[in-house]
């Protein structure tokens, strides 16, 4: 019950702000905009594909609801940083960190109300970004399954990425510092798939299963395996325990 009286308050304070409208317009606008080019270049390939059949794996799946959702991924990069920065950073700048910590409240109840109050907000994205994939059912046969398998890893990538975030924001007071941390912190495990080919041959597979690409890149391929749902949901609990840890702290601190 605490933890959705939290959840509810923290839900209204970030939509009372311009803030939460100006991320959710941003999103989307980007997001649509990939998508009408994606859209765009298969009905122009399509013509070809016409003039010179057997081209493989030249399908809507493939061709636009995959590399959408992985657009979709790097844009929430950049903006949900914007979103955690002022998890805690934000109480502690108003004065009202020091009142929270003497509420009646466990510290798990307090993340996981930051963390519900940020997960409404990304479910409202995601459903209003499925608008234009929805269309594209009636013009073209995409695969339901795998879309939605792809949009349930797109949310539990938005999580991780929250995790993390409202993790520094309890670290400081400083809604910049918080945002400017959170948004290196997963650009770097973002780009831990990219850099796999320059370290040494034993250390390949650690920095594969370390990085956030690597294991969302199945489920924008429609598969739903037990290693990249167990290491979302391992991420995620992880980086609220440590909030939770940090919370400790500055609570016997104060």
């Amino acid at each position: 019950m605490h933890t959705l009286t939290l959840a509810r308050k923290d839900w209204m304070i970030l939509f009372r702000s311009p803030l939460a409208y100006i991320v959710l317009g941003c999103f989307l606008f980007i997001s649509g905009y990939f998508f009408v080019s994606l859209v765009g270049q298969f009905q122009l390939f399509s013509l070809q594909v016409m003039q010179n059949p057997g081209v493989e794996n030249f399908t809507p799946q493939e061709w636009v609801i995959r590399p959408f959702l992985q657009n979709a991924g790097v844009i929430l990069l950049f903006f949900i940083p914007l979103l955690t920065m002022r998890a805690f950073s934000e109480e502690k700048r108003m004065g009202t960190f020091e009142l929270l910590l003497s509420y009646p409240v466990q510290e798990y109840q307090i993340v996981l109300g930051k963390l519900l109050a940020v997960a409404g907000f990304l479910t409202i994205a995601l459903v209003l970004s499925g608008v234009g994939p929805a269309f594209l059912f009636v013009y073209a046969q995409p695969e339901l399954l795998p879309t939605v398998t792809g949009y349930f890893g797109l949310l539990l990538l938005a999580l991780s990425f929250a995790s993390i975030g409202i993790f520094i924001s309890s670290l400081t007071e400083n809604q910049i510092v918080s945002a400017t941390l959170s948004f290196g912190a997963l650009l770097l495990l973002w780009l831990l798939s990219w850099v796999k080919e320059l370290v040494p041959e034993f250390f390949k597979p650690v920095v594969e299963a370390l990085s956030l690409l690597s294991h969302f890149d199945s489920f924008t391929k429609g598969v739903l395996s037990v290693p990249d749902l167990t290491y979302y949901f391992t991420f995620i609990l992880a980086f609220v325990g440590l909030t939770m840890l940090s919370l400790e702290n500055q609570r016997w601190r104060a």
